[in-house]
Order: structure tokens, then sequence, then C-alpha cells
């Protein structure tokens, strides 16, 4: 996408458009910093990298040592590991074949389809926050929990990184299994995380498949790029 925006305009002209598209995947455990980020100590890395227990969709138990990586994104440490679920569109925001967006309006695109899927899919209601990027459960109640991160890049006006979406995995306990514990999630102090199977009261079934959940978003994803009104849950442009 890039490549093509790097040619003459009478290039571009006489070569289709590329079409956006969308990684999805899980990763092993990984705590990742803001690019704005200070380095941490080597005792903070240490504290992050001890064993996790993990437990994986196969139904078996493992202690896996989490890696630590600084990133191009903004905001500060979060994590990424098995049941949750990343996203990341690649799309151009000034391509001629929909609507173009702003920066604020991609990101408002990204939460309010989460927030469809997670509403059509789950019966999980949620929202966001002015100020607090990403996807939150019970916002404006007394403990409101983030149910996705978000975090967005783009060079050229095409996009990279995206949002990540708990999906099954431990948002309450101790260190050894938790690991929001082991920091204070995206800087944000007296907020909580939670995941689809805590707001759904219990596991989900450990075979839902990412790859459908995935293409699920994408469909919901790509009404918006077609339809301006729906980016956003209201209609309005963000």
């Amino acid at each position: 996408m890039l490549a093509w925006k790097a040619l003459p305009e009478a290039q571009r002209r006489d070569s289709p458009s590329p079409r956006p598209l969308l990684i999805s995947f899980e990763c092993t455990p990984t705590f990742t910093l803001g690019r704005r980020q200070d380095d941490l100590a080597p005792a903070q890395a240490a504290h992050l990298q001890q064993p996790l227990a993990v437990r994986l969709r196969s139904g078996s138990d493992e202690r896996l040592v989490p890696v630590v990586r600084k990133t191009n994104r903004g905001g500060l440490t979060t994590y990424h590991g098995p049941g949750q679920l990343v996203l990341w569109p690649v799309v151009d925001m000034h391509s001629p074949l929909y609507a173009r967006y702003g920066v604020a309006s991609y990101a408002g695109h990204l939460e309010a389809t989460t927030q469809r899927l997670l509403a059509t899919r789950f019966g999980v209601g949620a929202s966001t926050v002015r100020d607090e990027p990403g996807v939150w459960v019970d916002a404006a109640g007394d403990r409101p929990r983030k149910i996705a991160a978000l975090g967005v890049h783009h060079r050229r006006y095409v996009t990279a990184l995206g949002l990540a979406l708990n999906v099954d995995l431990p948002v309450e306990g101790g260190e050894e299994a938790n690991p929001w514990a082991r920091f204070v999630p995206c800087g944000l102090e007296g907020k909580a995380v939670t995941s689809v199977a805590a707001e759904a009261g219990g596991r989900l079934d450990a075979r839902w498949d990412a790859r459908e959940l995935a293409a699920e978003w994408a469909r919901l994803f790509e009404q918006g790029m077609l339809d301006e009104t729906k980016r956003t849950i209201d209609g309005l442009r963000r």
C-alpha cells in the first residue's frame, strides 16, 4: 500500500488502489511499551518477565516467560497474550474507495466496530471514554473496566496497529496468572481490566474460534467503511 502511494500520480491513476486488509492473531505473553515511554529499569523489566501461568485454548496449562517490547504506538505499558484477539487493519485513510478518515474518526470506527461485535456476538454492552482510548464496560459506573485497548499509528495515512480485545484471559487474582496485576494498565490508576469471559460470568468455550471472531469484526468494520453513519455508535462523525 505504501509502495502504491509512492508511485507518481500518473501511475497511480493507471493501477488499482490497494484494498484494505486485516491482520489478526493471538500472541505469546508480551508486554509492550509506548514510543514516548521511558525504558524500564532492569528491576521493572525483570518483574514483568517472571514466568506467567497461562491456560491455552487446547486446555493445557503452561508457564511462559513474557517478553518486553518497545513499540511505535502511543500510550503506556499494556499486555498481549493467549486469550486476547489482536486486530490490526491496514487501511489507506485517504483511499478513493471510501470516504476519508481523520485519525480521530478512524480510531472511533475501531472502537464502534468493537462495541457492535461485543453487543451482537456476546451480549456485552460497552462504550468509550473521552480522552481514554479503547472500549470500556460500565464506563460511567463505579467500576469502569477496559475490555479492548487501542493503539493507532500511520505513515502517509496508511494505518498500522489497531486494537486488542480481551476474550478469555485472567483479569483478576495475583501476578502468577494475572498479567495485569504486574503493572498499571496503560497508566490508568484506579481503572480495571476485564474480558468477554468475565463479563459473561465465566470462561467461554475454550474452542472459541479466533478466525471466525476476526471475520465477524472485519464484516462490521467494512460496513462502516462503506457507510459513514456506521463509523460511530451514534452515527455522528468523531
